[in-house]
């Protein structure tokens, strides 16, 4: 019953919101989310704060980096235990259009590696933007939602493996949280 449910769940996604604008911009955005975007941005998150010596970036961005790199590697211990198959390689009638080089779906890596780095920053905000960090969470939620969208819109993911991503990203950034003070940076 989730299988059917799973892949019903998909051809809503990947079919129902189609449209010129979103066949325009969800192959660029989603690329967005993957694990060498955010990587390059974390390292020059911490980069900068170093140079300007922000020490509390420094360090949520340093524990940012770890919940991200831990969320991640559990990503690919998972895909290369599970073997799952993505959408457009065992369904007919599937709106691809990125190409896709890994043959492996459960779970999506791009929805952890949002949303690590997504809920690692909001947890913490309110320590780096005293001022305008309700905007600042807005603008980031907004992200983190944005990018599992377009790995199903764009034919890659079933829905099970962005909430499976995000699960993992979720936890990933939990246990790093829950320790941080703990942790010297």
């Amino acid at each position: 019953m989730f299988a059917n449910v799973n892949v019903d769940l998909f051809y809503f996604f990947n079919h129902n919101f189609q449209n010129p604008i979103f066949d325009a911009i969800m192959p660029v955005v989603t690329h967005f989310g993957g694990f060498k975007v955010l990587v390059v941005v974390l390292i020059a998150i911490i980069l900068y704060a170093h140079l300007k010596d922000k020490k509390t970036l420094k360090r949520i961005g340093i524990l940012a980096l770890v919940a991200f790199l831990c969320s991640d590697i559990v990503v690919a211990i998972l895909k290369h235990l599970i073997r799952e198959p993505r959408p457009f390689l065992t369904l007919d009638n599937v709106h691809l259009l990125i190409t896709e080089t890994d043959p492996l779906s459960f779970p999506s890596g791009h929805t952890s590696s949002t949303v690590s780095f997504v809920t690692f920053f909001v947890l913490n905000m309110k320590e780096l933007a005293k001022k305008h960090y309700k905007i600042i969470d807005a603008a980031l939620i907004l992200f983190a939602v944005t990018i599992p969208f377009s790995r199903m819109y764009v034919g890659v993911h079933y829905p099970g493996d962005v909430l499976a991503g995000a699960v993992i990203g979720i936890l990933g950034v939990w246990i790093v949280n829950r320790y941080k003070t703990r942790v010297r940076v």
